[in-house]
């Protein structure tokens, strides 16, 4: 396969230092790099926080045409577009909150060759292929970021990742890279056939993140759990009104993840009548306030987000300090993905699931999840030993 980037490493290095920042790259992104600007396809699983986003950024300015990222949320999107535009990027995405005016300009200024990257969910795949083959638009990269969605939400809840594969071989099979923080051998295998290259490097980083605290407590009812959220959020967030900025606390926000849209208001409101600056995210309100939650998150202004399993992929923030679980999450890979929202910034932070038996009683939790939180031995060993590590 042809390389359609010019300048290789040197190049990519410069444009990390000019147009993002960084003074060089990470060991993990060479090793993602070198094969992907020659032309080949990557399979890349990173632990969250690694800068997975820079290495198809990156070759997106180095290409001949357009690169085209599939994303699973609308926030994601949100997040990392607004990110790039700051940086004089152009970038847009094509999602359900743009009105039909605001999907064609984007897609017209896509196809004359003004955007740099594109964003999109994989549900827009099927007309966005069309109408970009009957265009001949070239496609110099393609990447499909949080990846492992392909396994746990192809089959039933999202099909049309199932489809991907074939998308791309519509587009002429430009240069693909498929990104994760996690995914067993087993999903790793399925990506890789699902987007149809055999031939993909697979580079795959330690799933170890030593700053990371994993525990779990079992707790006697809700009053309890509640009670233990509310302390380690003050912790970090500090008593007052003045939150974790100005309440004289330890300076770093937390994350709670709540199994139902109802628990997120519920937690949200009884945490704010402790003076805790806290907000609710979750599917069943509106992209504008979705929006102004994740802006007062990212900037400061509010120390606690209550969220569904909606929010967290990708999200940029560097000093969560807790990640709390209301209860389990359905699997293992879903937990190490939200718990991998904590210390970004190579601090110590805490990932703590609360627990009852009850909460297996709706029967959505797997197995490896159950026997994480029954088991008495180290936790991080589990992890590593789920994901092919030990």
């Amino acid at each position: 396969m042809p390389t359609t980037f010019s300048g290789g490493l040197p190049a990519a290095r410069a444009i990390l230092e000019e147009r993002f920042g960084y003074p060089r790259f990470r060991v993990h992104q060479l090793k993602v790099l070198g094969p992907l600007l020659s032309g080949r396809n990557v399979l890349a699983v990173l632990p969250t926080g690694a800068g997975k986003s820079l290495c198809y950024q990156v070759p997106a300015l180095l290409g001949t045409g357009l690169t085209l990222v599939v994303s699973p949320l609308i926030s994601l999107m949100q997040d990392q577009v607004g990110a790039l535009r700051r940086r004089r990027i152009a970038a847009a995405y094509l999602n359900s909150q743009l009105d039909a005016d605001q999907q064609r300009v984007t897609l017209d200024s896509a196809i004359d060759g003004r955007l740099v990257l594109l964003y999109c969910a994989p549900e827009r795949m099927a007309s966005l292929t069309r109408r970009l083959v009957a265009t001949a638009t070239p496609i110099s990269l393609l990447a499909i970021d949080e990846a492992h969605c392909i396994t746990e939400w192809g089959n039933e809840f999202r099909p049309v990742y199932r489809r991907l594969g074939m998308f791309r071989s519509f587009l002429g099979r430009p240069p693909t890279i498929a990104l994760t923080g996690s995914a067993t051998p087993a999903t790793r295998e399925d990506i890789i056939r699902v987007l149809r290259m055999p031939d993909a490097e697979v580079v795959v980083t330690s799933f170890d993140r030593p700053n990371l605290r994993f525990a779990v407590r079992r707790v006697s009812d809700d009053r309890e759990r509640f009670a233990i959220i509310r302390t380690r959020v003050r912790e970090s967030s500090g008593p007052g009104t003045g939150g974790g900025r100005g309440g004289g606390g330890g300076g770093g926000a937390s994350l709670i993840y709540t199994p139902t849209r109802r628990l997120t208001e519920l937690v949200t409101r009884a945490l704010l009548r402790t003076s805790v600056r806290a907000a609710p995210y979750h599917a069943g309100l509106t992209a504008s306030v979705r929006r102004r939650v994740l802006r007062a998150f990212l900037a400061d202004e509010v120390d606690v987000v209550v969220a569904t399993s909606a929010f967290g992929m990708g999200i940029d923030k560097p000093d969560v300090r807790h990640v709390l679980h209301w209860g389990p999450p359905p699997t293992l890979e879903a937990y190490y993905q939200e718990a991998g929202r904590a210390g970004r910034d190579g601090e110590p932070s805490e990932c703590l699931i609360l627990w009852r038996p009850q909460d297996f009683a709706w029967g959505n939790v797997a197995h490896p999840m159950r026997r994480y939180v029954e088991a008495r031995r180290d936790h991080r060993a589990i992890i590593l030993q789920h994901f092919g590590e030990m």
